[in-house]
C-alpha cells in the first residue's frame, strides 16, 4: 500500500502498491514518509480508566484456570473438611496470584 496525506483535511488515503489507484491521487494529496505513517499505523495507547481496570481485574480474579478466587474457594472448602495445612497452602496461593493480578492491572495515575 502506499499511503498519502491531504494537505488542507491532514485526512489519511491508501493507494495500491501495483499503481492501480493512481488516478485516484489528487494534487492536494502529498506521499507520507516513513515517521509519519509509524505514527498513522500505530497510534498511542490511550491510558486505561479506572472502571476499565477494575473490570479486567475482577475478570481476571474469577478465570478458573488463572484466577485467585479458584485458591480462596479451595481454600474455603478445605477448611470446612478440616483440612487446615490445606486450606492455609491454598489460601497463600491465592493471595499471591491475586497480587499478580493486581500488579498486572494497575490503577491509573489520576
Amino acid at each position: 500500500m502506499k499511503y498519502y496525506t491531504s494537505k488542507t483535511t491532514g485526512a489519511v488515503y491508501s493507494f495500491a502498491a501495483d499503481g492501480s489507484d493512481d488516478g485516484f491521487i489528487t494534487e492536494d494529496l502529498e506521499p507520507m514518509n516513513d515517521a509519519q505513517l509509524y505514527a498513522h499505523l500505530n497510534p498511542p495507547l490511550t491510558p486505561r480508566t479506572r472502571a476499565q481496570v477494575e473490570a479486567l481485574r475482577l475478570a481476571a480474579y474469577a478465570n478458573p484456570l488463572t484466577g485467585s478466587d479458584r485458591f480462596f474457594a479451595e481454600a474455603q472448602r478445605e477448611g470446612l473438611l478440616g483440612r487446615a495445612e490445606v486450606a492455609e497452602a491454598a489460601k497463600l496461593a491465592g493471595l499471591q496470584r491475586f497480587a499478580e493480578i493486581q500488579a498486572s492491572y494497575p490503577w491509573p495515575a489520576e
